[in-house]
């Protein structure tokens, strides 16, 4: 088992649940030549799965870059598991929600677990900052 030492001075873990593999891509590039370590996913079922595999070796992402709207299990879906699932461990980590469009009334009501959303298009610096706050 990792110690907690290596743990912490180990690169921040983001995790990346989106299902354009373009916006992944380039997230993750700009992530890893800044010093993050990026994990990608492109629905919300592979997400779960390593979040599964992730706990089971302690290795839990500082940050998760959520898009809402994806087939199969998507960010809502998400986020439920999130929230009775994930609940009861440690650490929980960040969530900040990438969207295309705004929310509003008619959207479902996000999980308290968001911290923060950012809208689609966004500048790769002003995401890095704010996951870079998120981190500290």
């Amino acid at each position: 088992m990792e110690s907690e030492q290596n743990q912490r001075t180990r690169s921040p873990i983001v995790l990346i649940i989106d299902d354009n593999q373009e916006i992944r891509n380039v997230i993750a590039w700009s992530l890893h030549h800044r010093g993050f370590q990026p994990v990608e996913a492109a629905n919300g079922l592979e997400a779960l799965r390593w979040m599964e595999d992730a706990a089971s070796k302690q290795r839990y992402p500082s940050v998760i870059l959520l898009d809402l709207a994806m087939p199969g299990i998507d960010g809502y879906s998400f986020l439920d598991w999130m929230q009775s699932t994930w609940g009861n461990r440690s650490p929980t980590p960040a969530i900040i929600v990438m969207t295309a469009g705004q929310l509003d009334t008619t959207s479902p009501p996000l999980s308290p677990l968001v911290n923060q959303i950012i809208a689609k298009p966004f500048h790769l610096h002003d995401l890095e900052d704010v996951i870079r706050t998120w981190c500290a």
